[in-house]
């Protein structure tokens, strides 16, 4: 359990510095999207991607990135999922609806 908080503290607080370009919200998760550069699991820049995450209601985070294309949004989970959004679903960040 110690080491579960323990990579939930390392996640959240990389995400922090993260500027937060725009959130959605879809299949029961909101999506974010960062102006930070994603990188591999090997800890290596992802040429071309950036960095987003999404988190469901009962807090589960999961990291991925994304490109923008075609005004597009194209998210690629680790998990080996993708998803493909209008851009336009992706409102600024305010007060109100930082997550």
């Amino acid at each position: 359990m110690k080491n579960v908080f323990l990579a939930c503290l390392i996640f959240y607080s990389t995400l922090g510095r993260a500027e937060i370009v725009g959130q959605m919200t879809a299949n029961g998760e909101v999506y974010v999207i960062t102006s930070n550069i994603c990188k591999t699991a090997d800890g290596k820049d992802a040429k071309g991607w950036l960095m987003s995450y999404s988190y469901n209601s009962i807090g589960i985070a999961n990291r991925s990135c994304y490109q923008k294309f075609n005004d597009n949004i194209w998210i690629w989970e680790f998990t080996g999922r993708e998803y493909i959004y209008p851009a336009s679903n992706f409102k600024p960040a305010t007060p109100a609806n930082k997550g």
